[in-house]
């Protein structure tokens, strides 16, 4: 317990501070960006750090990095579909790498980040309700760089960032949906008042002035609604 004292004490503060800049962040996006600084200031040995939000299939949806080299580290593993952030992903366990010039997993990706200067690592899995939702990880210039202590405030850092980033999805997903319903309600006003513009105009009955809106819209190769609200605007169409 008295050696557990300082990581506590350390956690408490990460907490506290994670918190500040994750919970007042408008979107996922921000936040991951935030995560990524986050993690730098709380590993002493990092020369850079990262976080990324990854969908089922292993697609990064966000990504946020201190450094243009964790940027390309990033890139360069979801080009190649290996490295140590995607297994910790897709494992859910923490991944270290002591010196990249010598580790033998993930030999193409460990090669290109050797050439971007980096020499040794760690990412620890986002995990949220039991699912791996995203990875965090630092990164040093130097080998041998990062302790087991180091690895274990990486791991306790992410298991309240994960809670808040998934909650941020959560909101941002719902606030996509909403936009989507409100367009989607627009659009269907918009097509229902150029129909009857329409049926008056051309005295027409209501399925021949759809359609008659429909060879419309394919004749300028625009989208249905937009078309439609052209018309209801008394914009000039075809």
């Amino acid at each position: 317990m008295t050696d557990d004292f300082p990581l506590a004490q350390e956690l408490a503060w990460l907490t506290a501070r994670l918190a500040d800049l994750l919970l007042t962040r408008e979107s996922a996006e921000e936040a991951v960006q935030s995560l990524a600084l986050a993690a730098k200031e709380a590993i002493p040995h990092a020369s850079g750090a990262g976080a990324t939000l990854i969908d089922g299939r292993g697609r990064k949806t966000s990504t946020g990095a201190t450094d243009e080299v964790v940027l390309e580290a990033d890139r360069l593993q979801y080009e190649m579909g290996q490295g140590l952030c995607l297994s910790a992903w897709a494992e859910g366990t923490s991944q270290t790498i002591e010196d990249i010039g010598t580790e033998t997993r993930w030999p193409l990706w460990t090669r290109a980040a050797a050439s971007l200067g980096l020499r040794s690592a760690l990412s620890a899995p986002l995990i949220s309700g039991g699912t791996p939702i995203g990875a965090m990880k630092v990164y040093s210039d130097k080998a041998g760089m990062f302790s087991a202590h180091d690895l274990r405030l990486l791991e306790m850092l992410a298991r309240p960032a994960a809670i808040m980033l998934a909650n941020l999805q959560a909101r941002d997903a719902a606030q996509r949906a909403s936009a989507l319903m409100t367009a989607a309600i627009a659009d269907r006003d918009a097509i229902r008042m150029a129909t009857g513009i329409i049926m008056e105009r051309e005295r027409l009955g209501p399925d021949e002035a759809l359609s008659r809106i429909i060879d419309l819209s394919r004749l300028e190769q625009r989208a249905l609604s937009d078309t439609a609200q052209d018309i209801v605007a008394g914009r000039p169409v075809l």
